[in-house]
């Protein structure tokens, strides 16, 4: 039987997820598995193969470990959900709604992972377009329309299959998933969707009009957004608040729920209100 390979993703501004990686690096290893490493993580530890998350399809891998906090494992889920790669989250950062593992014996993991001794929970991602642009944004949380660096307020058109929602004024929109509504989308005032759900979420930032209240949408809506900056101005995008992009002029934003989905891989059930409980616990310091 060929060993299965495990590719580690770390965040580079956490030192500490070097540590982490070496050891469990070497707990795969001695079980008799392949691993493999992000470039950065490759050239700072010298163990196992080397590749980039562009590199995964023709690096045949079977899972991704992500080590980090929810922002480390956003970046894995694009490549992840079209190359249909499971992935386990282990969490050192706050902010841990779609990780995993918490504090879990790292030989007791890698058996459980080598023996498929867990379940896979599947979440849709959203799927947006610049119009007039060809590429796709494969997004798990969110995306914002935002007047980004500009000091004025930015005007926003709304549409959910082309009908006019409402025209906000305020500091931009959000366009979120149900596993985004506990991201951006609960911090600006949005609602609370559980995870397995399929709607959208569209939710004003600070608009200038308090009854412009956030919106659900079914599954089968897709959201538009349209806004104009003035002479000298852009509008700023962000997927998932990893990539970002300003624009100037007219732009509008297609999102609509994707085909694609994430596998995350889970040990045991997830007790999703639980977790907010205590989340909302840790935030508050209590």
């Amino acid at each position: 039987m060929c060993a299965a390979m495990y590719f580690l993703f770390a965040n580079p501004q956490k030192p500490e997820t070097i540590n982490a990686a070496r050891e469990l690096a070497v707990v795969i290893e001695s079980a008799g598995e392949g691993v493999v490493l992000d470039a950065w993580l490759h050239d700072e530890l010298s163990i196992g193969h080397k590749a980039s998350l562009n590199d995964l399809k023709r690096a045949s891998i079977d899972c991704i470990i992500s080590l980090g906090g929810d922002g480390t494992l956003l970046r894995t889920l694009p490549t992840a959900a079209l190359e249909n790669i499971p992935v386990l989250g282990i969490n050192m950062g706050r902010v841990g709604f779609l990780l995993e593992v918490d504090d879990m014996d790292l030989n007791l993991m890698v058996k459980r992972l080598i023996s498929k001794d867990y379940q896979l929970e599947h979440r849709h991602m959203l799927s947006a377009h610049i119009v007039g642009r060809k590429e796709e944004y494969l997004v798990m949380n969110d995306v914002v329309l935002c007047r980004g660096g500009n000091p004025s307020s930015i005007r926003v058109e709304n549409y959910a299959n082309d009908e006019l929602v409402y025209v906000t004024d305020g500091d931009g929109v959000i366009v979120a998933s149900a596993t985004g509504s506990t991201g951006y989308c609960l911090s600006a005032g949005g609602p609370v969707l559980h995870p397995t759900l399929r709607n959208l979420v569209l939710l004003p930032i600070c608009s200038h009009k308090a009854q412009q209240l956030p919106i659900v949408f079914d599954e089968k809506i897709h959201v538009r957004l349209k806004s104009s900056a003035g002479p000298g101005r852009t509008q700023q995008i962000l997927f998932d608040g990893q990539t970002s992009i300003e624009l100037p002029g007219t732009v509008e934003v297609s999102v609509s729920l994707s085909k694609e989905r994430v596998n995350f891989i889970r040990f045991a059930p997830q007790h999703f209100y639980t977790r907010l409980r205590l989340k909302q616990a840790e935030w508050s310091g209590k």
